[in-house]
């Protein structure tokens, strides 16, 4: 019979075991939610802007190679949020660029304009917006050929001597 002292006395108790019982069910069911990712990232010559996609993915560039793109597929964001791109030659930053995330399966890139003398050792990095490193690229700008690197104004002037004295021979 309920109503008795020592039945009421368990009825809260029941309750708080009940309760426990459906949050700790409702957890199990309930989805995790997905952790923000750099499911893929490239560097790249280019981007199929049509297809958003890089185009020729490259470890290496040679000099003179103008601009340089760092390519992210993003998955996992829940809400609209900002990654950032940092660009790196020889450990010292060179750029920072943030990146808008709009949705769960994002596409975005960012691009470095090489200067000339900017050869060696590169890092892109992809943070998520507390800074953390989601992923990174290394990738390196070839020094010229000696024969790639243009003559000074003397070596210009003798180089194309011999071809003028060459145009002067009758034949």
């Amino acid at each position: 019979m309920i109503g008795a002292k020592g039945d009421r006395a368990r009825i809260p108790a029941l309750l708080l075991a009940t309760l426990a019982l459906l949050f700790a069910a409702a957890d199990a069911f309930a989805e995790t939610p997905p952790s923000l990712t750099a499911a893929y990232v490239a560097v790249a010559a280019g981007i199929d802007s049509e297809a958003r996609r890089p185009v020729g993915e490259a470890d290496s560039f040679p000099a003179g190679h103008v601009v340089v793109y760092c390519y992210s597929r993003i998955t996992g964001a829940v809400a609209p949020l900002e990654i950032t791109h940092v660009w790196y030659r020889g450990g010292r930053v060179m750029a920072r660029v943030p990146l808008a995330v709009r949705s769960g399966n994002w596409r975005t890139w960012s691009s470095k304009t090489m200067l000339p003398g900017w050869t060696g050792d590169w890092q892109v990095k992809v943070l998520d917006p507390d800074g953390a490193v989601l992923a990174s690229r290394d990738f390196r700008i070839e020094a010229p050929a000696a024969a790639d690197v243009p003559a000074t104004e003397g070596e210009v002037e003798e180089a194309a001597a011999p071809e003028a004295d060459a145009a002067d021979v009758e034949p």
